[in-house]
């Protein structure tokens, strides 16, 4: 009896260590399939909802769509379709809003019209930035409404940032929407495509000089040409033969025509061509203008030209007479799609990887074959993807 009793104790023994194993196991199993959900959720985090976040729904480089790390250089995604980084915006609704009377204390409001989390809201500029158009450009910071899903009024500089996502400065030195920076030479004298895209197409008119000695030219940007539906806006640096920062050396000519960007009051010229408004607005007294194609590019746009002791230490041997004004940009973009291409185009691509050499001083971009253009206002080159509609005739000079 004793013993029969011993093997039913052992066997309800055995039964519980079993029971317990089992246990432990779904325990970790749930633990697992959570530790899987949070990382997704990181990742769809990162993609949607912060344009500096680490994922994006590619999964490139060394991420995958489980860790949620994406590409490992840190710049991410806005939204899952365009850009990279914070080069590229789909959302058209930052600067979508009606301007209200200011504060007793000055400072000015706007209310938000865009759908969405911002719409029918009232933002306030900070202390430190009152004004969205400060009279002082250079020194002091301007109120930037955003109306988009961050819905606020932030400071910024309102100059193009050489060093920041989109930028073109320089000997031409870009800053691709993948953070990368590289060089493109281009030819003194040649046009190229920088962006070209199904709805927006951007020329670059190089100018520069060959020293005796030298196997290539030192090239700098003069002008660019904004083409859209059958428009073309032309922001260009005039051949100034010494320098004067308070005179202003900027052009501006939409479809052919010039036009005055006033210098008081609002300090703007605006026009609505079929469905997009255009907006050219001063940020300076002089050679300094943010320029706006409504949900197509916002560039901001100074004049610049080579001092003495820039032109010494790199050896440009430049005429006297000729001061080689040029264009110091920083553009960013709306709605690019998928297979943008250009100089700078295609650095927005969600696949995009740089063929540039990380590391070196001078990373060089070749593609002048791909993407030279028979004149500034030309949409064709190899690689372009731009169909323009009827419009005005070229102009020789470019």
């Amino acid at each position: 009896m004793d013993k029969r009793k011993s093997c039913i104790l052992m066997a309800f023994f055995i039964l519980l260590l079993s029971m317990d194993a089992i246990f432990v196991q779904a325990a970790g199993n749930s633990n697992a399939n959570n530790g899987n959900k949070n990382n997704n959720n990181n990742q769809n985090g990162n993609n949607n909802n912060n344009n500096n976040g680490n994922g994006n729904s590619n999964g490139n480089g060394n991420g995958n769509n489980n860790n949620g790390n994406g590409n490992g250089n840190g710049n991410g995604n806005n939204n899952n379709n365009n850009g990279k980084g914070n080069g590229n915006d789909d959302n058209n609704s930052k600067e979508d809003y009606d301007v209200l009377s200011p504060e007793s204390d000055g400072k000015e409001r706007a209310k938000c019209k865009a759908n969405g989390a911002c719409y029918a809201k009232t933002l306030t500029c900070p202390n430190e930035c009152p004004q969205r158009k400060p009279k002082e450009n250079k020194k002091k910071k301007g109120c930037y409404v955003d109306c988009s899903s961050k819905c606020e009024a932030t400071c910024k500089y309102r100059k193009a940032n050489c060093n920041g996502y989109g930028s073109l400065c320089y000997d031409p030195r870009f800053v691709g929407g993948d953070g990368v920076m590289f060089y493109f030479h281009g030819a003194k004298g040649g046009n190229f495509a920088v962006v070209s895209d199904e709805n927006l197409q951007i020329n670059a008119h190089f100018i520069g000089t060959r020293p005796i000695g030298r196997t290539r030219d030192f090239t700098w940007v003069k002008a660019f040409a904004v083409m859209f539906e059958s428009h073309t806006l032309v922001i260009a640096a005039k051949r100034v033969t010494h320098w004067d920062d308070n005179v202003d050396a900027l052009t501006v000519r939409w479809d052919g025509e010039a036009i005055n960007i006033p210098t008081d009051g609002e300090a703007e010229w605006r026009t609505n061509a079929e469905e997009r408004e255009v907006v050219v607005e001063r940020t300076d007294d002089a050679n300094s203008v943010r320029v706006r194609v409504a949900g197509l590019a916002e560039m901001d746009v100074r004049v610049t030209p080579i001092g003495e002791k820039e032109n010494k230490v790199h050896n440009y041997q430049l005429p006297s007479d000729d001061a080689f004004a040029h264009l110091e940009t920083q553009f960013r973009f709306f709605n690019l799609t998928d297979l943008v291409e250009g100089v700078l185009g295609k650095t927005y691509r969600p696949d995009y990887v740089s063929p540039v050499k990380i590391g070196v001083p001078m990373p060089m971009m070749g593609g002048e074959d791909k993407y030279q253009t028979t004149s500034l206002y030309s949409p064709l080159c190899k690689a372009c993807r731009f169909q323009r509609q009827y419009g005005f005739g070229e102009v020789a000079q470019y």
